[in-house]
């Protein structure tokens, strides 16, 4: 197993040597000035709100706060780029937020950006550029505020089988991550809310261009057999190139009833990202391979799984996912059918921005 292990890891450890484009070098003095012009009306002096302001007052919304950490960290700069340039309805947010693409060209805004990211210390916060697109299998390696329903349908041997699962994923502090998790399972005649899971996750190291987090999760049963398992895991997302991104997880399941009788999960994926525009269909490749702590040759099992992700929102913050599940080994089951359904509730409403 360890061999076997080694020899994927290897492979896809690999992908982590690409690196991204370099970015326009942007000028935060002349991003100063362009703010100072054209946002501080609504925004407000040195890019902190004022609430009591009679222009904010009078907008009916109320306008980014970019003195937030919190905020500011977890926003993509591209994405603030798009919306100076088309407007905050181009991406679902307020109508209040003009185009500014007619008055500043694309180097301007790059400048105003960068200036909006310095007005605050945000080293400590994962930056939203690793805030990557959700896999169906691969952990993710950002802490985010997230909603989201996984189902799968299996074919197999007997009785066909139906898994769902909702998760509730909660940002806490600077870098961390609650997760609440609850199973249902149907084979036959049998359905069952098997069990809960709770645990943490937290990103110990990151950049604008990788995100690696550690995360433990326990299994409670509530309706399945057993005693439940303590589940591990490493998470890893890298920024290729502008046009693919790269995650992977690494994930050890330990039973309670016996660690030894667990096992081990090594799961990738790569996205094709070719649009900045997240209402979009975006295909990926996903590899899994699984192999029991008490294995023997041929125990290793690989499964391969395509699949698209569906931007519903003209923001992205609802996506849809959808993948078919191959085996490569000797599985017990045929194929795999998965929806997932994602509200990254941080970015707005389930119905805003459709």
């Amino acid at each position: 197993m360890i061999r076997d292990f080694r020899n994927v890891l290897m492979t896809i450890s690999a992908l982590f040597l690409a690196l991204p484009s370099a970015a326009h070098a942007a000028d935060i003095d002349n991003g100063r000035q362009i703010y100072d012009t054209y946002c501080t009306s609504c925004h407000g002096a040195g890019a902190r709100l004022d609430p009591s302001s009679p222009v904010i007052q009078g907008l009916g919304v109320t306008p980014a706060d970019f003195s937030d950490p919190l905020f500011n960290s977890r926003e993509p700069a591209a994405d603030w780029e798009m919306v100076i340039k088309h407007g905050g309805h181009a991406l679902g947010l307020s109508e209040q937020m003009p185009a500014q693409g007619e008055a500043l060209d694309d180097e301007q805004i790059a400048d105003v950006t960068a200036y909006l990211k310095s007005v605050v210390d945000t080293s400590a916060f994962p930056p939203g550029e690793m805030n990557l697109m959700l896999a169906i299998r691969t952990k993710k390696a950002f802490p985010e505020d997230e909603v989201v329903y996984v189902g799968r349908y299996t074919e197999q041997d007997g009785d066909n089988a139906f898994k769902q699962v909702l998760e509730y994923e909660k940002r806490i502090g600077k870098a961390g991550q609650g997760i609440v998790e609850l199973v249902h399972e149907r084979e036959g005649s049998v359905s069952e809310l098997a069990e809960a899971e709770i645990g943490y996750k937290h990103a110990v190291s990151f950049s604008r261009s990788h995100v690696l987090s550690a995360a433990a999760v326990v299994a409670i049963p509530i309706e399945a057999d057993g005693d439940g398992e303590l589940q591990t895991y490493l998470a890893y997302g890298k920024v290729l190139s502008p046009s693919w991104i790269f995650q992977s997880s690494l994930r050890l399941k330990f039973p309670f009833e016996g660690a030894s009788d667990g096992e081990a999960e090594l799961a990738g994926i790569v996205h094709y990202v070719h649009s900045p525009w997240p209402r979009r269909v975006f295909p990926a490749l996903e590899i899994v391979a699984t192999n029991p702590f008490r294995s023997s040759n041929g125990d290793l099992e690989w499964t391969a799984m395509p699949q698209v992700r569906i931007g519903l929102t003209r923001g992205g913050h609802v996506a849809l996912n959808l993948g078919v599940e191959f085996p490569l080994s000797d599985q017990s089951w045929d194929q795999r059918y998965y929806m997932t359904l994602l509200w990254d509730f941080a970015d707005g409403g389930f119905f805003q921005g459709w």
